[in-house]
């Protein structure tokens, strides 16, 4: 890869994996500067951010351990749903229907700003986090989505998370982290395998430009993780409306063109 397209991806991985960290929605990022900078088409940019996520995952949880914040035992039986979600993404992803693509992510991005817009009830006014198998079957989805679609993975971890883990977002962040690892690794492989089970599609993930972006993502998220904590739920809040907001415009912007 040219230097120069080498130092913008890793750019945009770098915000991505910051941004991801804080609220979620970045991966657009990621997917910008495959489909401009690097000049590939649709379905292997798409796939190819997902070795960046792994850095965003692992990369958060490293930074937010390091500052003391241990996610809950209970975090890895969810992040295992959500690893079983991301194979069904995969395999949905294979049908490569890029308006189906835009216009379930600007949905899911419309769902998530109405949640973050409402008022904020007061600690002692909330009302009780959702049961256990609807926090199971939220992160299946989330896996699903992971597989699928990637961008905006955070941003609905966020939206059922807060539903059902915790209404704190640092300790949701924490939790999101374990989640995107596990579902992020099962999309890697299910993606590199992928040529083997259809020959007819040679290339899945475009490998060289993916891993410049994760080596971005890690930094910007162990970054993101300090901010994080610094900041506190108001800030971080503030984040994820404004990446929402961004990534929703975006998207309509594509579906327009389309």
């Amino acid at each position: 890869m040219d230097p120069a397209l080498v130092l913008l991806v890793v750019a945009a991985g770098i915000a991505m994996g910051a941004i991801n960290n804080i609220a979620g929605g970045a991966g657009v990022l990621g997917l910008m500067a495959f489909e401009h900078g690097c000049k590939l088409p649709f379905d292997i940019a798409n796939p190819s951010t997902r070795p960046g996520a792994i850095g965003v995952g692992l990369f958060a949880w490293l930074g937010y351990r390091r500052l003391g914040y241990r996610p809950e035992r209970r975090v890895w039986r969810l992040a295992v749903m959500a690893l079983l979600g991301a194979i069904v993404g995969v395999l949905i992803e294979e049908q490569r229907n890029e308006v189906l693509f835009r216009g379930y992510l600007s949905v899911v991005l419309a769902a998530l700003l109405i949640q973050q817009l409402r008022p904020r009830p007061s600690a002692a006014s909330n009302r009780p986090l959702l049961p256990t198998w609807v926090a199971n079957l939220g992160c299946f989805l989330i896996g699903v989505h992971m597989g699928y679609v990637q961008v905006g993975t955070g941003l609905l971890a966020t939206l059922v998370l807060q539903a059902t883990y915790s209404r704190d977002l640092v300790a949701t962040n924490v939790a999101k982290s374990v989640i995107v690892i596990l579902s992020s690794i099962a999309s890697v492989i299910g993606f590199a395998a992928e040529p083997w089970l259809h020959p007819t599609r040679t290339v899945v993930i475009e490998w060289q430009p993916a891993l410049w972006l994760a080596v971005g993502t890690a930094i910007g998220s162990y970054l993101g993780s300090r901010w994080a904590v610094k900041n506190g739920a108001t800030a971080i809040r503030r984040v994820v409306i404004a990446v929402a907001l961004y990534s929703l415009c975006d998207q309509l912007w594509h579906l327009i063109r389309s």
